[in-house]
């Protein structure tokens, strides 16, 4: 196989070029785009140097490329986020900015030979599903087969519930067979870190905030905050970009053996009555709840422990830590979408792409 050449728009910490390593695919990275100051600041700590075309939209023309990878931003589409969809003055809008691009590399005669998307479930959902479809067919309109799948972390090999739809699009004439569901045979609790630093530790604060079982708007909080105990965590929640800042994280109940070898102050955990959680899982006074650190972040998305620590040595944040793990694509997913890309061969596609969308 000949190198291949790659373009990573939106490229965050390169997990598409990380799972491109992963599985011994000789690759180049010829360009990213990407804008966030911190996020590039890793990619180069764990890729090394690379040429950023900076922001999308001052981008001229691509050169050529065999996979371009787009997973533009989500904010706009997820339901977590306003849903103000896909337009010239949203983040999400900024898909129009690939639609220029390609448009000019089909002037050029240079359109990658292959196309990767990644984005929130929410995209083939019922209020963008037009929009998505006009994508499709626009991409068909170039010349690409595209073929697409919802899949989830959990299904290969990584305990993260996090489901997003995935588009494989290719000029060559083919039929492309998304990788089949694996057995999950790890659980959360074997990516957690035996020993914590106590900041990662809830506080007073934070518990008092978080089982609040006051109505506010129709939602209330206490009911949605559900941590669980070390030895019963199996499949983690979706890792969000201010891991531990929102009552439906990720939060475990641990023994209190951080730097402080084990031992905890009496007002750390207060008395809770109230929240339906604790009705099956009792706090004493030598137990904790915390949030989940960086690193165990990183792992939920298949990264390696050298690209994380890659990434702090060069002085990132916890912040900005989690805010990159929260952003990316979980590796081994991208693993095996690959795999089935790059090793396998596919049939010829029989059917033009407007008839193969369905609705989810």
């Amino acid at each position: 196989m000949q190198k291949i050449k790659v373009i990573e728009l939106f490229a965050g910490i390169g997990s598409q070029a990380m799972a491109l390593r992963n599985i011994g695919i000789d690759y180049e990275i010829i360009g990213i785009s990407e804008i966030d100051k911190f996020a590039y600041k890793s990619y180069e700590a764990i890729h090394g140097k690379v040429k950023n075309f900076g922001d999308i939209t001052k981008i001229d023309k691509l050169p050529y490329c065999d996979l371009l990878t787009y997973s533009f931003p989500c904010q706009d589409l997820s339901i977590a986020g306003q849903q103000k969809g896909i337009s010239k003055d949203t983040r999400s809008g900024l898909l129009l900015e690939v639609e220029r691009l390609l448009l000019k590399a089909k002037e050029n005669g240079t359109l990658p030979k292959h196309l990767l998307l990644e984005n929130v479930k929410n995209l083939v959902g019922k209020k963008f599903i037009k929009d998505f479809e006009r994508w499709l067919n626009f991409l068909n309109s170039l010349g690409y087969y595209s073929n697409w799948e919802v899949l989830n972390a959990k299904d290969y090999g990584i305990p993260q519930n996090r489901e997003r739809v995935f588009v494989v699009s290719s000029l060559e004439n083919m039929h492309y067979k998304f990788p089949k569901p694996v057995e999950l045979k790890s659980k959360m609790k074997d990516l957690l870190e035996e020993k914590v630093d106590d900041k990662y530790y809830l506080s007073e604060k934070y518990l008092k905030c978080f089982s609040d079982l006051k109505n506010r708007n129709g939602f209330t909080r206490g009911e949605k905050f559900n941590p669980r105990k070390f030895e019963d965590c199996n499949t983690a929640f979706a890792i969000t970009t201010r891991a531990g800042q929102r009552a439906t994280d990720n939060f475990i109940i641990q023994k209190g053996h951080g730097f402080n070898k084990g031992g905890i102050k009496e007002n750390i955990v207060p008395v809770l009555t109230k929240s339906s959680w604790q009705e099956n899982n009792f706090l004493s006074n030598n137990t904790r709840i915390r949030k989940l650190t960086p690193l165990e972040c990183w792992r939920l998305m298949g990264f390696r422990d050298t690209d994380y620590y890659a990434a702090k040595s060069v002085g990132i944040s916890d912040t900005q830590l989690y805010k990159q793990a929260g952003n990316s694509i979980v590796a081994t997913v991208l693993e095996a979408i690959f795999r089935n890309l790059f090793f396998k061969k596919h049939r010829r596609k029989q059917r033009i792409i407007a008839e193969q969308i369905r609705i989810f």
